[in-house]
């Protein structure tokens, strides 16, 4: 059903051409005919002046019935009508009527209908025409002629529409059925080679929604799976210990109880959150709005905010900017909160948040003098619960800090990479991104 309407669509748009381009012939004609109409009036005036004059001298000396007559044998004997009309029932303007009284020959009409007086006759005038048929109703050669022309010409062109548009035509279909199978739910379809170039920034276009869209579920699958099996043991050590505070009599005992459910709660309560962010951050739920700001003004304010939940480590900051940078003040909190929480769990002692200007790149450093990342680990770090083993540290957190850190970092158009703090030693997260917005 689809195909016969698409196909019946295509022969719509070539007869519609075709009637178009003949539309455009006969206006064009209209137009010639309307200009050239006073140039061939009087060429047919002086070509037929000769043969009006040959008549006339004929008729004037005979009486009217005899005049009649002899119309009568000239009309058999020409090729167009000749005739004898009154003067009162021509269709004559009192102009046309006083140029024939002077003689002149006048031709009027899109057949070419000649007029001429006669001699002592004020009331009867001699008509030669239409010169181009003696049979009423039956249109002009040269009309007929042109007309053919003008379909032919029309009916060429919806030949070379139909077989133009065919290639497109055969696309067309196989796009829709490609998205008739991807509305069913049939994600794993493959878009059809295209014989033109019409349609290929769509299927291209098509191809990368596609790949965007499998890369977002397969990411949207394994968060959901991460994101179970990281509940299992909050929510495990959870229904340990409000099994434990039913039985528990012993006050003290019932404090680390309920102690240990809030530190449960806390951890349910940031993996929940880390989770939903990143979730956000990679189906595009956050969008940049990237506009000159303060930036520092906004580090200060964050490392304020953050250094009473750093474990007691000593947050310093470095902050070297101009009054007004890019950055979305929505979405760069994230990357600062995620990556110093990150130096917090494995710095001994101290943290350093530096952010500078350097050939036209804003930079942005948070170090800590942990062990630091080794390189063979540093990319992997950035992958969605991807936890690194470190020395004395085991694992810790959730994974998801980095790769946070990382899709602000895109979001602002630039990178997020690990390398070696060059002052403390342990590890460095550098964000850099444009300075010119």
């Amino acid at each position: 059903m689809a195909a016969m309407t698409l196909r019946a669509s295509l022969l719509r748009m070539a007869l519609g051409l075709g009637l178009a381009v003949l539309a455009l012939i006969l206006l064009v004609e209209g137009l010639v005919l309307i200009g050239a109409s006073e140039v061939t009036n009087d060429y047919v005036r002086n070509f037929m002046r000769g043969t009006v004059d040959l008549l006339v001298r004929d008729l004037a000396p005979l009486d009217p019935p005899a005049r009649r007559e002899r119309v009568r044998e000239l009309d058999a004997q020409f090729d167009y009508p000749v005739r004898l009309v009154r003067t009162d029932l021509t269709p004559l303007s009192a102009e046309q009527r006083r140029r024939l009284g002077r003689g002149e020959v006048l031709v009027t009409g899109f057949n070419r209908r000649i007029y001429a007086a006669l001699p002592g006759e004020p009331d009867q005038l001699l008509l030669l025409g239409p010169l181009d048929s003696k049979r009423a109703g039956e249109l002009p050669k040269e009309l007929a002629a042109q007309l053919g022309v003008a379909v032919v010409i029309a009916l060429a062109v919806a030949l070379i529409a139909w077989w133009q548009l065919r290639p497109l035509w055969r696309d067309l279909r196989g796009l829709q059925r490609a998205a008739e199978r991807l509305s069913a739910g049939r994600l794993d379809t493959e878009l059809p080679p295209l014989k033109s170039r019409l349609f290929a920034p769509v299927a291209a276009a098509t191809r990368a929604m596609l790949e965007r869209l499998a890369a977002a579920m397969a990411t949207q699958r394994e968060l959901t799976g991460a994101v179970s099996h990281e509940l299992r043991t909050p929510l495990a050590r959870l229904r340990f210990a409000v099994d434990a505070l039913v039985d528990e009599d012993d006050r003290e005992r019932r404090e680390q109880a309920v102690m240990a459910c809030e530190r449960d709660i806390d951890e349910l309560d940031e993996l929940i959150d880390a989770s939903l962010t990143l979730a956000r951050l990679d189906m595009g739920a956050l969008q940049p709005n990237v506009v000159q700001g303060d930036l520092g003004d906004m580090l200060a304010r964050e490392a304020a905010s953050l250094a009473p939940l750093l474990d007691g480590k000593a947050l310093d900051t470095d902050l070297r900017l101009p009054a007004a940078l890019p950055f979305d003040e929505r979405l760069l909190p994230y990357a600062v909160r995620n990556g110093l929480r990150n130096a917090a769990r494995y710095a001994k002692a101290r943290i350093l948040l530096s952010a500078w200007v350097e050939a036209g790149q804003l930079w942005l450093a948070i170090d800590d003098d942990g062990e630091g990342v080794p390189p063979s680990l540093r990319e992997a770090a950035f992958e969605p619960f991807k936890r690194l083993e470190r020395k004395g540290r085991g694992t810790r957190g959730f994974g998801l800090g980095l790769a946070i850190v990382r899709h602000v970092a895109h979001a602002h158009g630039g990178h997020a990479r690990l390398g070696e703090a060059p002052r403390l030693g342990g590890a460095r997260l550098l964000l850099h991104w444009s300075a010119q917005g």
